[in-house]
């Protein structure tokens, strides 16, 4: 054995030894005092601290470390922090308005024991599901802090996940664009992910709302059954396909008011109140492609078509979007960048109009319309973004929207 090797083991014996008291700084401050002493070289003390922190990192992923308590180590914590300044107006100058918005986001996940764990995410925002903004208004009025989701999650072997709470909707079921669902909706009840090599199936049963009584009756609750089987195809740096198709049956939706409503679906009135004309069972087609380190080192290419089975063949009942998006494929260090763009229409009873991107003519049906979405990140972790939608109502008389949102981003 060499002298040095000698010395290093040596040296990370001790360190193993004495970590469960010795923080980071202190460790540190120990190593340079070898250095000075001539104990160690400079290189040697590099390679020290690198071995020992690692060590250290192997522990905690294990759950083993004597030095920090085990709750810690069996969670995770992550968040984001968004400032945003937003100005829209209609042609008609009908709507005109400049706002300041920021969203706080902190998540966790916990592991409970082996396969088991529970998620979960605060967020800032109000009961709307589309929407974790706060505006700067009030005289500096505080702002809420909301439970953006809980879930508890088993991981079967090998073949999937059982999900049981409150989720993102992106985690349930898997759609490229965000014409028929906002990204900030949190699905509620259960769901099974299945896999089983280039193949997947995604099921779930979901409640849409808490019916109560209806003239001392207790009603059934609106809920949505899904089921959408896929495939993906990748080759490492090369391509990447994914294709699915979904199933979304809706039950107890026709004659339902529900109370996030944009109103842009078929109602009929009574006493006041907007009851759903139609049904609702939608069949949903998606495709994601992308190829690698041609020209940029990503591109990719996104569609989605929709079609309400319930109403009948001569109504509105369709919807489709495209994207094309190239740059990189997640921005993640200073200097990367992202240029996107979508096209989507969404006819009037195509689709529940408490869903879609409430940033697309205010998440309503009955649209059409184009966004283009610049990122660009600033540093590691912090990324300056803008967005640019054009959209404008399908039927009745015509009123184009504009919207430019200005967006900061901090990640930790």
């Amino acid at each position: 054995m060499k002298k040095s090797d000698w010395k290093i083991k040596t040296v990370l014996a001790m360190f193993g030894f004495c970590a469960v008291t010795l923080h980071a700084g202190e460790l540190d401050r120990l190593v340079n005092e070898l250095v000075e002493k001539g104990v160690l070289d400079a290189g040697k003390a590099q390679e020290i601290l690198t071995l020992t922190e690692q060590e250290m990192r192997t522990e905690m992923n294990a759950g083993k470390s004597a030095a920090i308590p085990k709750w810690i180590q069996n969670m995770g914590l992550k968040g984001d922090f968004r400032f945003r300044n937003q100005w829209e107006v209609a042609e008609d100058d009908t709507v005109s308005r400049m706002r300041q918005r920021i969203r706080f986001r902190l998540n966790g996940e916990a592991a409970v024991t082996q396969g088991f764990k529970v998620g979960f995410g605060l967020a800032s925002g109000s009961s709307d599901a589309r929407s974790t903004n706060q505006t700067l208004e009030n005289e500096f009025a505080t702002k809420t802090i909301m439970l953006d989701y809980a879930y508890g999650h088993y991981t079967l072997p090998k073949y999937g996940a059982l999900m049981l709470g409150k989720f993102y909707n992106n985690t349930g079921i898997w759609a490229p664009t965000d014409y028929m669902w906002d990204g900030d909706i949190t699905l509620e009840g259960l769901a099974g992910l299945f896999n089983y090599k280039k193949f997947f199936i995604n099921t779930g049963f979901y409640i849409l709302d808490e019916a109560g009584k209806v003239e001392d009756v207790i009603a059934d609750n609106p809920r949505m059954l899904v089921l959408q089987p896929g495939a993906v195809l990748s080759k490492e740096d090369k391509y990447s396909l994914k294709v699915a198709a979904a199933y979304y049956h809706f039950n107890n939706v026709k004659d339902y008011s529900f109370d996030n409503t944009t109103k842009t679906n078929s109602y009929n009135t009574s006493g006041g109140n907007k009851y759903l004309a139609l049904g609702y069972n939608n069949f949903n087609l998606a495709v994601d492609a992308a190829v690698y380190e041609i020209i940029f080192p990503y591109i990719g290419v996104s569609f989605e078509m929709n079609q309400n089975l319930d109403a009948e063949s001569d109504t509105a009942n369709s919807g489709m979007a495209f994207g094309v998006a190239f740059g990189v494929k997640k921005i993640s260090d200073k200097g990367q960048w992202q240029v996107k763009y979508i096209y989507r229409k969404l006819e009037k009873d195509a689709w529940l109009d408490f869903l879609p991107d409430s940033d697309t003519y205010s998440g309503k049906t009955d649209i059409k319309g184009s966004k283009i979405s610049l990122q660009y990140g600033l540093s590691k972790n912090v990324t300056l973004g803008v967005n640019y939608f054009m959209n404008e109502n399908l039927s009745g008389t015509i009123k184009p929207e504009n919207l430019i949102q200005t967006d900061i981003q901090f990640k930790f």
